[in-house]
This record gives C-alpha cells, structure tokens and sequence, in this order.
C-alpha cells in the first residue's frame, strides 16, 4: 500500500488518545444510574493510567464525571473533555473512525442509524464523528453512501479488514447495497484492499453482529476468533465464523494463525421483555488495545482468568488489565463498544 493512501491502523500501533462518551443525562441504565457512572468511571480511569482519555460529555454532567474518574483514581493529566450532547454512549459505532492519509489525520465519519433505526433519535450521534474530527483537529470525511458502525469493522493496519454481513448487507442500515457495492465504499474511505466476510455474530446482538465481539486481529498475521459450546446460543454461526477464518487471506495472500478465544464460561443472562432470561452478547474479544495494554472485559467467572491469559500470550508486550463489565452487557456492549483509539500520526 502506497504511504500516500488513506490507512486505518491496527489497533495496536500508537495512539495519541482513546475517546469515551459519557452517559449524563439520566437517561441510561435507568435502575442502576449510580453503579453505571461508576463503572464508568473505573474504565476511563483503567485507560487513563496509559494514554489521554477524550470524554464526550454535556457540560453539566462533567463536574459529576470529572469527580467520579478521580475517586476511582483516573490520572487527572490524561482526562480531558468535549462538550458534546450524543443520544447515546456508544462511542465505537457512532463516533469517528480515524485513519492516516498522507501524514494527516482524518476522521471516517458513516452514516449512523442507531443499529438500523431500532433506539431513536440518532441525530446528535450521527453528528458526533464531525465534532470528534473537530475537537481533534483532523479532516471529517463524511461517507454519505453507506450506514456503518465502528464496532463493525476490524483492521489490521496491512490492508485487511473483518466485517458481517449481517450489519453491513442488512437492509435496515444500506436497503439495496450489494456486497461488491458496499467492498467498493469500505475498501476507498478505509484504504484496505481485502475484506474477510462472516455471515453473522454472537445471539441476541442489537448489533445484528458486529466483529468486535467474534474476530480481532493480532500482530503477527493472527486472528482472534470466539468460540463457545454447543450449549451457547451463538455456536452455529461462531463455528461458521471459524471456519471462514481458517480460510481467510491477508492481503498478500497469506493465512492467517487462528487463536480460539472462548466466550465466558457461564452465560451472563438479564430478563427479556416477557420475563424470561435471556443470553446477553457477552464476550472477551470485545477489549481495547491502547499503548502498552490490553482493557479486558470481566464477567467475574473464573474464566475470566483463562481470557486474560490467552491476551497476555497474543499481546506479550502489554499489560491486561479486566475492567468488569457486568453493568455494561447489560445495555449491550462492553469495553470495546464504549471506546474509540485516536492513532499517532508520526
């Protein structure tokens, strides 16, 4: 790839910051507003011990926000924040995806629909990448002719890329857009020239899919893959995944080496609309990568413990840090979904 063209880099090359979003308002996690916040709190404070936190936040709520990071012992050099009022706190699907053109920063800035309309409104998160790109004083590059998320896509820094088609190819976001039309848009505003398509993602995913709970890549040409037992919802098409990826090529046409990651032992569970449990998308793969670490999600289940060992042996040079993550599941996502790296351009 020319160093002229547009690059997304892995997630574990350099980073200038991580952006957050932070839930004031009151409007999320309703019975537990106080533990959310704090949990909040503990993660912005876990990725501030390594790099500069940029937090979305509406002006009031920064006084509470800025308390609570210092009680669960943020470094208060590394917290900084953008006032800005988002619909929601999911700052890896809305908010920019930033790549290198040329030296230059540059934010990626989809069409966003709240997940293909399902938690409306969504036009203040649908402005959100412009004012990250703003703030960080990088060119928006708004992408008119595609809905995509962040949490959607998954890069390797070398021209490769992991996405669903069950998120991108899925009507309710891009009605009418064919595979080979949507490569031709991911391949230009992403600069990659090679997608590794899976079918589908982790059961009962408001996301309909997205990769960053299934497959991540990892320095040394590797794939991280979720895996579970036939007894999880999410077997059937975690197993059609792994054998797509077992296949898959890098951009030079190499294999990949494949690390099963499993998804926690014990199935993290919340009520569903008519009462009954229902298997949350709960999965070790949706960490962050920032300088020197590895911010895990915790479930409090021993196999936790198993997690953060297959992290440490695929990232050897960073420090795993479990941040739990328990409150955050339950809205949906968890570490990575709540995150978003700002890459260094030198």
């Amino acid at each position: 790839m020319s160093t002229n063209s547009p690059r997304v880099p892995a997630e574990w090359e350099p980073q200038d910051a991580v952006w957050m979003t932070w839930p004031s308002g009151g409007k999320w996690w309703p019975e537990a507003q106080d533990a959310a916040l704090n949990s909040f709190a503990k993660l912005a404070s876990a990725i501030s011990q390594f790099i500069t936190v940029r937090i979305n936040c509406e002006k009031a709520g920064m006084p509470d926000a800025r308390a609570r990071i210092e009680a669960a012992g943020g470094v208060e050099k590394n917290i900084s924040f953008n006032i800005c009022e988002t619909d929601d706190v999911w700052c890896r699907d809305s908010g920019a995806i930033f790549r290198i053109n040329g030296g230059i920063l540059e934010a990626i800035d989809f069409k966003y629909n709240a997940w293909g309309g399902k938690y409306p409104p969504w036009n203040r998160d649908d402005a959100l990448a412009a004012e990250m790109a703003k703030s960080a004083d990088a060119k928006d590059i708004r992408i008119e002719n595609l809905v995509c998320e962040g949490g959607a896509l998954e890069f390797d820094g070398k021209g490769s890329l992991i996405t669903t088609e069950s998120v991108v190819l899925n009507p309710n976001r891009n009605p009418g857009v064919s595979r080979e039309q949507a490569e031709e848009i991911l391949k230009s505003a992403c600069g990659v020239t090679n997608i590794i398509w899976l079918r589908d993602g982790l059961a009962n995913d408001d996301t309909d899919g997205h990769v960053d709970n299934i497959a991540r890549f990892a320095p040394g040409g590797k794939i991280i893959a979720a895996v579970c037992g036939k007894s999880n919802p999410s077997y059937k098409q975690l197993q059609e995944n792994l054998e797509v990826l077992k296949k898959a090529k890098n951009a030079k046409g190499e294999s990949f080496e494949i690390i099963e990651l499993p998804l926690p032992e014990e199935p993290v569970e919340a009520k569903g609309a008519d009462g009954k449990p229902r298997v949350l998308p709960a999965s070790y793969a949706n960490y962050l990568l920032t300088n020197g670490a590895v911010i895990m999600p915790g479930y409090c289940q021993k196999s936790d413990i198993d997690a953060a060992k297959t992290l440490a042996d695929a990232f050897p040079d960073r420090q795993v840090v479990p941040v739990c993550s328990n409150i955050f599941i339950q809205e949906g996502g968890a570490v990575h979904c709540l995150t978003q790296q700002q890459p260094s351009v030198s």
